[in-house]
């Protein structure tokens, strides 16, 4: 039987998005709707100002297979079929069946290219910085998960080196200056949990010859910086640790429990990262988030409880989502009336209510 890794349903259920929320609405393409403050925010302003730059919240609806754009006054701008794959290059990457899609801020959509059609469907795609290659990978004839390389009008399977087998992926994690990077991933895995999250070692991809070679020391992969940083994460000492292609590196205290930390997030800048733990006494649950600079020894929490962190603003606020973890799985006392997406000030001690999406829609960037 052919395994096919349902593992984007997996890092939804890891990110929070398994936890029920209530029933939101998205706004529409052309709608606006008004930016309420939320009932703690000390601000009486009706509305949120854009950045000079006006930035474009990229919205990723699973349960439509869509992405849309908006404003920061919830005026969609633009939006495209397909499954959110990654934000690269100043557009929105897309896979609409075989086709891979571009959405760029001013909401035009263009094709990039085709994936191969010769075997399982295509995930975890991704871009390199001028969007004239991407490696993929799908499931071949064989039940193993191969590496393709593409670009327009041309498609091959990698040869790996080592090879891949059928318990293991080699899944496409990021693409930037430094290289192409992979997570080395176990196959078979499930689940659920309010802070179920899979991250797995890192390695580079060498295009050229096809050979995989481990990050050393092993970093459990969070994320990878455009500078080259790679953010590594321990959930058994609750650290974070960012290694620099200085050399240089530091570990920050994300919290102190068995839960674990998820979401974690870079800002703009490079000089802050967020995340989201339990911010609760046992035997219940509330999630909290936490902030830190990237160069700092701990984190320290970020607004109150029960919000989740989606996305950074270039002008140093934060995307967030209220989000209330199920009495099944040892929530304790949450308002399930303040479920919506919100603004945080940059200090976090205020918020405003940007828009309650529609249930399986979030906020996933910002561009």
């Amino acid at each position: 039987m052919k395994r096919s890794t349902a593992m984007l349903a997996l890092l939804m259920a890891g990110c929070g998005s398994a936890t029920p929320v209530a029933s939101l609405h998205s706004p529409s393409a052309g709608a606006t709707s008004p930016i309420a403050t939320a009932t703690s925010s000390p601000s009486g302003s009706p509305a949120v100002s854009p950045t000079p730059t006006d930035p474009r919240l990229v919205i990723a609806d699973y349960a439509k297979g869509e992405v849309r754009l908006a404003r920061l006054n919830a005026q969609d701008t633009g939006s495209a079929k397909g499954l959110f794959q990654q934000i690269v290059g100043g557009q929105v990457i897309l896979l609409n069946g075989t086709s891979l899609v571009a959405l760029s801020r001013s909401g035009a959509v263009s094709t990039l290219g085709q994936v191969s059609q010769l075997s399982g469907s295509a995930e975890s795609v991704v871009v390199n910085p001028d969007l004239s290659q991407w490696v993929y990978m799908t499931l071949g004839s064989d039940d193993v998960y191969h590496l393709h390389l593409g670009s327009p009008g041309h498609d091959a399977v990698l040869t790996t080196n080592p090879a891949l087998t059928q318990d293991q992926v080699f899944r496409p994690f990021g693409w930037n200056s430094t290289g192409v990077y992979v997570t080395k991933e176990p196959l078979g895995l499930g689940g659920a949990g309010p802070f179920l999250e899979y991250h797995f070692p890192l390695a580079k991809l060498d295009l050229a010859s096809g050979q995989i070679t481990d990050v050393s020391p092993v970093c459990t992969a969070y994320g990878i910086v455009d500078d080259g940083s790679m953010i590594c994460g321990d959930r058994a000492t609750w650290r974070l640790e960012v290694r620099r292609p200085s050399g240089s590196s530091n570990s920050i205290q994300m919290g102190a429990d068995s839960y674990g930390f998820i979401r974690v997030a870079v800002s703009p800048d490079a000089r802050r990262v967020i995340a989201g733990r339990n911010g609760a006494t046992n035997p219940v649950i509330n999630y909290q988030m936490v902030v830190a600079t990237l160069t700092s020894s701990s984190a320290v929490a970020f607004g109150p409880l029960d919000y989740l962190p989606d996305a950074w603003l270039p002008d140093g606020r934060l995307v967030a989502s209220h989000q209330c973890v199920i009495p099944e799985w040892g929530g304790g006392p949450c308002s399930g009336s303040l479920d919506g997406t919100y603004f945080f000030s940059v200090d976090g001690s205020s918020r405003t209510l940007f828009f309650r999406l529609a249930n399986g829609a979030r906020v996933v960037g910002v561009m």
